[in-house]
């Protein structure tokens, strides 16, 4: 059996615990004065309630972070199967309301490449722009979350949008630790790293090198709506690729005119 390597909260809650036992001694075998060894007693029992609690509530995640990164996995594979088999195999873009018609950024798998548009179509997009299929993104109901739970508004500055982005994975989903966005003429690139259900990835990757691309998962899929949103034009993904080294993703997207 594997032995289960207490968390720095439970490391912390056991010397707590420790710390305890030693006042707790220290005061009833030492002759040091009854309010002395009163003060000591009493220590010892605040560290040892503390360390209780702070052990029972530090027993590590409820679910595994590797398992969770599994869930949509067979979902993303299914519907490239689907795409693939009726002739579709372009990359996601993500097109901003102006683009759709929409009230929401909509995800555009195209049978050719596509090379956006400037202009307003006439009517639905569905039924005048190019062969393909247009579907809600992976991320929809995070954008819904952002937006119920705080507020969200999507700038249109680079500099702003980056930092919406860091926020939205670091801080409020925690999806990676730390995110770098790198802006560089019409292409965006985003590295997660130290994502801790890259086992995802990697799985997506051995299916078939085109998952990611062709059907985001909504890590992904987030970061291009709030790019294509913020910015108003029409976002690729054109490349998904995990690190050999490290446990980094790193994600390439492209502003289509």
């Amino acid at each position: 059996m594997k032995l289960k390597v207490p968390n720095k909260y439970g490391l912390m809650a056991i010397l707590l615990i420790v710390t305890a036992a030693v006042f707790i001694i220290l005061g009833l075998i030492s002759n040091l004065g009854e309010f002395v060894t009163a003060s000591f007693v009493i220590s010892g029992m605040i560290c040892a309630v503390i360390g209780v609690f702070s052990l029972t509530f530090s027993m590590g995640e409820p679910v595994d972070p590797r398992l969770i990164g599994l869930l949509p996995v067979q979902g993303c594979i299914n519907l490239c199967t689907i795409l693939n088999s009726h002739g579709i195999s372009g990359n996601a873009n993500f097109l901003p309301p102006r683009v759709t018609g929409e009230t929401r950024v909509m995800q555009f798998n195209p049978v050719l490449p596509y090379k956006g548009s400037g202009e307003h179509p006439q009517g639905s997009f569905r039924k005048t722009g190019p062969a393909g299929i247009v579907t809600h993104p992976s991320c929809t109901q995070l954008i819904k979350d952002l937006q119920n739970r705080n507020a969200l508004v999507i700038p249109d500055k680079e500099e702003k949008l980056t930092q919406l982005i860091r926020e939205s994975i670091e801080d409020i989903f925690k999806f990676a630790p730390r995110v770098s966005v790198k802006w560089e003429g019409n292409t965006v690139t985003i590295t997660f790293h130290g994502y801790p259900s890259i086992n995802s990835c990697e799985v997506l990757a051995q299916a078939s090198s085109l998952c990611c691309t062709m059907n985001p998962c909504p890590m992904c899929s987030l970061c291009g709506v709030l790019i294509a949103e913020g910015i108003d034009k029409v976002v690729t993904l054109d490349k998904c690729t995990v690190s050999l080294i490290s446990p980094d993703v790193t994600a390439v997207f492209s502003i289509l005119p």
